[in-house]
């Protein structure tokens, strides 16, 4: 299932399930957030209106990892080719939402300098997308209740590259995004917090 022991330290409480949308995963990373006392759907809801860009932070760090293709679209075609759709959570694919959980696909070949991403139409596509040059990246959103009562926001990532060229392809790039993604990840899950406070 993980052939290069690439993982989140918090994949031990996950490990016995089975990945969405995808045959495996090679890559794995988890982040919750504080107990949250709203009603699952409302926070599955606050999920899916956020803008990320709309955090500085989070903001700063995708220009950052823009700025290659902005520079070789601005090289290549000039200033009509820079203004390019920002990343954001509309740049993937829904895959699933119900009043639990929001899973969100992307898929292509991330670590290119210019991100080569797929326009997926739809889960089924999504699914049934087979080239072994692309990864594919899911991005789920569950909501977990606690004894308490309350509830916590959970997000996961899962990666699935299906070769083994396309595994050390995405490896150096994974390993590089780790502080930033989960930076990201945390503050997502903090905006969250706060919609809902």
């Amino acid at each position: 299932m993980n052939p290069l022991g690439i993982v989140s330290e918090s994949r031990t409480r996950t490990s016995a399930r089975k990945p969405p949308f995808i045959p495996s995963f090679g890559f794995h990373e988890v982040h919750e957030s504080q107990p949250i006392g709203a009603p699952p759907a409302r926070i599955i809801d606050t999920v899916a209106s956020l803008d990320m860009r709309a955090d500085p932070v989070i903001d700063a760090l995708l220009r950052a990892r823009e700025f290659p293709a902005s520079v070789m679209g601005t090289l290549r075609d000039g200033a009509a080719r820079n203004e390019r759709a920002r990343f954001g959570f509309d740049t993937f694919t829904l895959l699933r939402r119900d009043d639990t959980s929001l899973s969100l696909g992307l898929v292509g070949r991330f670590w290119r300098p210019a991100p080569d991403v797929r326009a997926i139409a739809d889960a089924a596509a999504f699914v049934q997308h087979n080239d072994p040059r692309d990864a594919k990246l899911v991005l789920r959103f569950e909501v977990v209740g606690l004894a308490s009562g309350a509830r916590v926001l959970r997000t996961e990532t899962f990666v699935h590259c299906p070769t083994a060229r396309t595994r050390w392809l995405f490896m150096p790039y994974w390993l590089a995004i780790r502080l930033g993604s989960g930076w990201i990840r945390r503050r997502t899950l903090a905006a969250v917090e706060m919609a809902l406070a």
